[in-house]
Formats: structure tokens, C-alpha cells, sequence
């Protein structure tokens, strides 16, 4: 008797993965698109933002162009510049003045200042990409603080930074050794330009084969050590020149100490103390033990490790004009990830969620405070105006010093396990 076979099944492809909708990502570029061109038609809109606008778009890349065009007409470019809108000094390194080379002139600041801002307002999209509305409108938030706006007014210098760091993390990752070697020569570059992006060089501890770590470190110590070289004599020159950021808009860890009446290096000392004991602390917490960034978060981890080791020097060495928090924009992805990884240990999670809370509060009290003083300035004097804002910046220092905590602490994981692997030593047992 002849069997009667069964028709088989048709084989199904197993199903792929559902791609991240790419609406909240496309919402996000359009919602900020739409706010800095509305800031850009109406300036005296910054002013209920918090960010004083002058009679002058991208001061600051306009006053790097105004010094090369006092070194081609003899001028001494370290002394006060009548070129210049304000009649300010060059106080960065002399790198700057090599733009002159390429035919920039303070003419070319009508299209320079915009593709400055459009470029940085491209990397921030790269950088961000929401996988839901939520996400996006917490990275609306950060894109339109204040603080990041007074760096797109004024075309700060600190966007050309992050535009030369924004390669770092990807030639880091790259399959190619010869493309991985290219990032200390990125950090170099930033610090040549500005001093303080050679604290970039901690993410060259990244993890990799302990030979070619060893030698991507040695690498950037001998470039930075060269850099150094190359731009310390600048200091003497523009060293008394440089500008003290004091106040509203401004952030340091020393801030509240030098407000209160604190001079001398004391404040500056009694913060780096604070800091390094907390770095202590954090290095030797097993709070975090058991936890390692997952390894779909590894390329938010370096970002975060970047922006946070870049904010974190400046906080603790100096006192910084509020458009070095454009640095911040590294720090959200990882921070988002984090908090919302059920895999990862519940410390892990919550010190991701409270250091993103914080992040956002420290962009943005500075504003609340000024629409308080807006809709107070017709009931108080100038006098009890001025006094309220001192008061309110000391207020905000507890928050600055609890965010800057939060971060030393991820920071003092890296460095720790950075170093165990730069000397061929296992990571801690978890």
C-alpha cells in the first residue's frame, strides 16, 4: 500500500529585528531646527532665555578672525584688538592665528558663524537618536538650554572642539589599528587648540589588547607633551588677559567659595581636595561592582566617558563660561540607556537616573532664575535683584556638586579598569 506524504511546512526567514522608528530622531531635528531659526530671526528672544544677545552674531569666532587680520596688519594680537567688535585680546594658543593661512578673514564670518552652528547642530543629531517620543523630548531639552544656546549665539570656540573630538570615539572602534591610532593625534590637535581637551586623553585607556593600549597611551603623552611645547609660551602672553568667569552663566567648583568673598587659590585648592576625595571614594565603592557597560552600550559608554572627563577637568580646575556645556550633549545616550537597562544592577540604575535628572537641573535653573527675576524686576530694586541672583547661584552649587559627584563616580570606574588593562591586569571580580 503506497504511503501519502504529508505536505510539509513552508520554512518561514526568522523574523528580523524591528528597527527604532525613526520619527522621534526626525521630530528632534525639526523641533530644534525650528527654535534656533526662530532665535536666530527674533535675537531679542534669547534675553527671556537667560543669554545675552549684542548687536553682533558668533562674536567669538569673529574675534578669533579679527586677530589674523591683526597679525597681517602688523598688529600685536595679544593686546587689546580695535578689529575687533569688543576690542578684545586673542587669549587662546596661536594655533588659532594659522586661519589666517586659508584666507579667513572677519568678512567670512557670514557664512563661517553658520556653518560652525550647522555642523555642530549635525553632530548632535548623530550623536542623539531617540528611540521614542519621551527620549526625544528629553533630548530637546539639552539641545535647547540655555547654556547651549549662548554657545550657538556667540559661535564659541568650544563647538570647534567638539567638532574636532566628535571622530574620537568612532576611530576608537574602528576594525583598523592604523584608524585607532589616529585618536590620540585628535586629542593633540583639541588640546593645541585649548588646553583643556588634553583631559580626552583618559579615553585612550578604552579597552583593548594590552599592547596597542600601551601604545595608543604612549602616543598621546608624547603628542601632548609636544603640544605643551608648542603652546605653553602663549600663556605668558594672554595668561593676565584671559577672562574670569564669575556668576550667572558660568560654572567652577570653587564658584560658590569665590562669590562668598574667597580670594587666592584657596577655593581652587579646597575643590580639587573635595573632588579628589569623592574620586577616592567612587574608586573603591562597590557600588558599581557587578556592572559593566552591555555590549550594545559600549559606544555610549566612551561618549559618556568623554563629555564627562571633559566637564569634570574644567569643573574642578577652573571656573567656565556656561557654553562648555555643550559637552553635555555625549553625556544623555548612555545616561538614558543606562537607567532604563533592566539587566544592569539597580545601583547602576539609579545613578544613572539621578545623574540625568541632574543634568538637566543644571542647564536649566539658571533661566528659571531669570524669568523669577523678570517677573519680579517691577516690585524690587536693582539692588535686591542683584542680591537675589547671587543668593540663587549659591543655591544651585549643592545641585552643580551632586551632578559633578555623579560622574566622578562612573569616571573613577574607567580610569580603574582603564588602568588594570593598560598594565595586563584582569578588571575587578564582579
Amino acid at each position: 500500500m503506497r504511503r501519502t506524504r504529508k505536505p510539509r511546512s513552508p520554512t518561514l526567514p526568522a523574523p528580523r529585528p524591528a528597527l527604532p522608528s525613526p520619527w522621534p530622531w526626525v521630530l528632534l531635528g525639526l523641533a530644534t531646527a525650528a527654535v534656533y531659526l526662530t532665535f536666530y530671526l527674533q535675537p531679542g528672544l534669547l534675553w527671556y532665555a537667560g543669554v545675552q544677545h549684542y548687536p553682533i552674531w558668533f562674536a567669538d569666532i569673529s574675534a578669533l578672525l579679527a586677530s589674523g587680520d591683526a597679525v597681517r596688519q602688523g598688529l600685536n594680537p595679544y593686546t587689546p584688538n580695535p578689529l575687533d567688535y569688543f576690542g578684545r585680546p586673542h587669549v587662546y594658543s596661536h594655533w588659532w592665528l594659522e586661519l589666517r593661512h586659508l584666507g579667513l578673514t572677519r568678512a567670512d564670518i557670514t557664512w563661517l558663524g553658520p556653518l560652525v552652528v550647522g555642523l555642530f547642530w549635525l553632530a548632535t543629531l548623530r550623536a542623539l537618536r531617540p528611540g521614542s517620543l519621551r527620549q526625544g523630548c528629553y533630548y530637546f531639552l539639552l539641545l535647547v538650554a540655555p547654556p547651549i544656546l549662548l554657545a550657538l549665539d556667540r559661535a564659541n570656540n568650544d563647538l570647534v572642539i567638539f567638532l574636532v573630538l566628535t571622530p574620537l570615539v568612532p576611530c576608537l572602534r574602528h576594525t583598523s589599528r592604523g584608524v585607532r591610532l589616529l585618536a590620540p593625534v585628535l586629542v593633540a590637535l583639541a588640546a593645541g587648540l585649548k588646553y583643556y581637551p588634553a583631559a580626552a586623553g583618559l579615553v585612550l585607556l578604552t579597552p583593548a589588547a594590552p599592547g596597542e593600549r600601551r601604545w595608543s597611551v604612549f602616543l598621546g603623552v608624547v603628542l601632548l607633551v609636544a603640544t605643551a611645547l608648542s603652546v605653553a609660551p602663549d600663556l605668558a602672553l594672554f595668561g593676565p588677559l584671559a577672562p574670569h568667569p564669575s556668576g550667572w552663566m558660568s560654572f567652577g567648583a570653587a564658584s560658590g567659595l569665590t562669590t562668598l568673598g574667597w580670594t587666592g587659590m584657596a577655593p581652587t585648592l579646597l575643590a580639587l581636595a573635595g573632588g579628589g576625595v569623592i574620586f577616592t571614594w567612587a574608586w573603591h565603592s562597590p557600588r558599581l561592582e557587578g556592572w559593566t557597560p552591555a555590549t550594545d552600550q559600549s559606544d555610549s559608554w566612551l561618549h559618556f566617558v568623554l563629555g564627562a572627563v571633559l566637564l569634570t577637568g574644567c569643573f574642578f580646575t577652573s571656573a567656565n563660561f556656561a557654553y562648555r556645556w555643550v559637552f553635555a550633549v555625549w553625556l544623555a545616550p548612555f545616561l538614558w540607556r543606562l537607567a532604563g537597562d533592566a539587566a544592569a544592577p539597580a545601583p547602576a540604575r539609579r545613578l544613572a537616573a539621578l545623574t540625568r535628572v541632574l543634568l538637566l537641573a543644571v542647564l536649566w535653573l539658571d533661566t528659571l532664575y531669570t524669568w523669577t527675576i523678570i517677573a519680579c524686576r517691577d516690585h524690587a530694586t536693582p539692588d535686591t535683584l542683584r542680591l537675589g541672583l547671587k543668593w540663587s547661584f549659591l543655591a544651585e552649587q549643592p545641585l552643580t556638586w551632586a551632578f559633578f559627584g555623579c560622574l566622578l563616580v562612573f569616571l573613577a570606574r574607567f580610569t580603574r579598569d582603564g588602568l588594570r588593562g593598560l598594565l595586563g591586569r584582569a578588571p575587578a571580580a564582579a
